[in-house]
C-alpha cells in the first residue's frame, strides 16, 4: 500500500514539474494578493496612529484594545454572511465588494470625531478585511497551477506584510497631533488599486464550473494554463470532484472533522504564539523597555522583518514543503522569545530578539498557514471550511488584541515565555499530525481525505 502511494506521488510531481507557467498567471497572482495589502495596511496603520488617537480621544488601556480589536470583530459577521452567499457571488466579484468597503472604512477612519466613531469605522474596515482574507486566499488557490500554488497563495501573506511596512512608513511621517488621520485615510489608495486590479482579473474557474458555466471556465483557463491537455484534465478533475454533494456544517464537523480540527489547532498556534503582540503593540512594548523613538524603531523593525522573511521563504514553499517550513518557523521563534524576556533591560538584545522572532514567523507560519488552509480543504467543503477557520482566527485575534494591553500592564514582557513554550509545542504537533501537500493537485488532496 505504501509503495503505491509513493509511486503516485512521484508521478504527479514529475508531471507538475514539466508544466509550463504562463507569465500572466503571476500578474493575476499579484493582483489577487493585493487583498492582503489592504488588511496589512489597516493592521499596521493603527499601530502608529494609536498614540495620536489615544491623545485625541483620551483612551485608557482597555479602550485602546477596543479600538484595535474592532477591525477583527468587524470581520466576524462579514465572514458569516459572505460564506452563506458564496454560491451566489463569484470569488472575484466578492473581492471587488471588499475593496469598495475598504474605501468607505478608510474615509470614515480619517474623519472620526470620537472613540465610538473610530470603533465603528474600524468595524467597517473589518467587514472588508474578512472578505479579503477569506476569499483572496480561495481565489488564489483556485486560480493557481499546482506547481506554484504555494507561491501564489503566499503572495497574499507577502502583501499583508508589505501593507504593514507601508503603513509604518506613512505613519512615521505623521506623528504630530491630529496627523494620525492621514495615516488611516491614505488606506483608500491601496483599496482603489486593488479594486481596479480585480476588475481586470479573471473569475475563479472552479467556481464557474460548479455554477454550470463550463465554457466560461475554459476561457479563463486558456488565459492561465499552457496547454489544451492541461485545461481538459483540470476541467475533468473539477467536474469529478463536484459529483458528490457539497458539504454542510454537519458534514464539515463530522466527515471532515480531522482536517478541520488540524486547521483549528494551527490557527491557535498562529494567533497565540504572539505575532499580533509585535504587530499591534510593538511601540508599547519598546516604550516600556525605555527605548527612545520606540514607535519608529519597533514598527520598522517588525515591518522589515516580516517583508524580508516572507520574500526569502517564497521559493522554499514549493521546494521544502509546507510542513518543513512550519517546523523551522515555529522552532526558530523559541529562542528569540526567551532572549527577549531574559535580556529585556538590554535595548540592543531586545531589538534583535524581537526582529528575529518576527523574522521566523514571516519565514514560515505567516505565509504557509494561509496557503495551506484553502488547499487542504476539499472543494465541496472549501468555502464553508475556510469560513469557519477564518472566523475562528479573527475571533481569536480579536480576543487577543482586546486583552493584550491589560496583560502587558500586569506581567510585562514575560508574556513571551508563554509564546516560546507554545511555539515549541507546535513544532511537535506539526511533525506528528500535519499532512504535507507539496506537489499535489487540489483534487489529489481531496481524494486523500475521501479515502481516509
Amino acid at each position: 500500500m505504501a509503495s503505491n502511494t509513493n509511486s503516485t506521488q512521484v508521478t504527479t510531481e514529475t508531471d507538475i514539474s514539466e508544466t509550463k507557467i504562463k507569465p500572466i498567471v503571476y500578474v493575476f497572482a499579484i493582483l489577487g494578493g493585493l487583498a492582503g495589502l489592504l488588511y496589512g495596511y489597516d493592521s499596521g496603520a493603527i499601530s502608529l496612529a494609536l498614540p495620536g488617537v489615544t491623545t485625541s480621544f483620551g483612551l485608557n488601556a482597555a479602550q485602546k484594545g477596543l479600538v484595535v480589536s474592532f477591525l477583527l470583530f468587524g470581520a466576524l459577521p462579514s465572514i458569516v454572511v459572505f460564506t452563506a452567499l458564496e454560491k451566489k457571488i463569484e470569488r472575484r466579484n466578492t473581492l471587488i465588494i471588499g475593496g469598495l468597503v475598504f474605501i468607505v472604512g478608510s474615509i470614515l477612519s480619517a474623519v472620526a470625531t470620537g472613540m465610538y466613531f473610530i470603533m465603528a469605522a474600524r468595524f467597517i474596515l473589518g467587514i472588508a478585511a474578512g472578505i479579503a482574507n477569506m476569499f483572496g486566499l480561495i481565489y488564489l488557490s483556485e486560480l493557481a497551477p499546482a506547481k506554484i500554488r504555494g507561491l501564489m497563495s503566499s503572495l497574499y501573506q507577502l502583501s499583508v506584510n508589505v501593507g504593514i511596512l507601508v503603513a509604518y512608513g506613512i505613519g512615521a511621517t505623521n506623528l504630530g497631533a491630529g496627523e494620525w488621520r492621514w495615516t488611516l485615510g491614505i488606506g483608500i489608495v491601496p483599496a482603489a488599486i486593488f479594486t481596479i486590479g480585480m476588475l481586470a482579473s479573471p473569475q475563479s474557474p472552479r467556481w464557474l464550473i460548479r455554477d454550470g458555466q463550463v465554457a466560461k471556465a475554459r476561457q479563463v483557463l486558456k488565459r492561465v494554463r499552457s496547454s489544451q491537455a492541461e485545461i481538459d484534465k483540470e476541467v475533468s478533475d473539477i467536474e469529478n470532484s463536484l459529483k458528490t454533494q457539497e458539504a454542510g456544517l454537519h458534514e464539515l464537523f463530522t466527515r471532515f472533522r480531522p482536517v478541520l480540527l488540524m486547521l483549528i489547532v494551527l490557527t491557535t498556534f498562529q494567533v497565540f504564539t504572539g505575532i499580533n503582540a509585535a504587530v499591534y503593540y510593538a511601540p508599547e512594548i519598546f516604550h516600556n523597555l525605555g527605548l527612545a523613538n520606540s514607535a519608529i524603531i519597533a514598527d520598522f523593525g517588525v515591518g522589515t522583518a516580516l517583508v524580508v522573511s516572507t520574500l526569502i521563504s517564497l521559493p522554499f514553499i514549493d521546494r521544502l514543503g509546507r510542513k518543513r517550513l512550519l517546523e523551522i518557523s515555529l522552532g526558530g521563534q523559541v529562542l528569540p522569545a526567551i532572549a527577549l524576556c531574559i535580556w529585556s533591560n538590554n535595548a540592543t538584545i531586545a531589538v534583535i530578539s524581537i526582529f528575529l522572532y518576527v523574522f521566523m514567523f514571516g519565514f514560515g507560519l505567516g505565509p504557509v498557514f494561509w496557503s495551506y488552509v484553502p488547499e487542504i480543504l476539499p472543494l465541496k467543503a472549501r468555502a464553508l471550511g475556510m469560513g469557519v477557520i477564518t472566523f475562528t482566527q479573527y475571533l481569536m485575534n480579536a480576543v487577543f488584541s482586546l486583552v493584550f494591553p491589560i496583560i502587558l500592564e500586569q506581567i510585562g514582557i514575560n508574556i513571551f515565555y508563554f509564546f516560546a513554550a507554545l511555539s515549541a509545542f507546535a513544532v511537535w504537533y506539526i511533525h506528528k499530525y500535519v499532512l504535507e501537500t507539496k506537489g499535489k493537485t487540489l483534487e489529489e488532496i481531496e481524494t486523500y481525505w475521501e479515502t481516509k
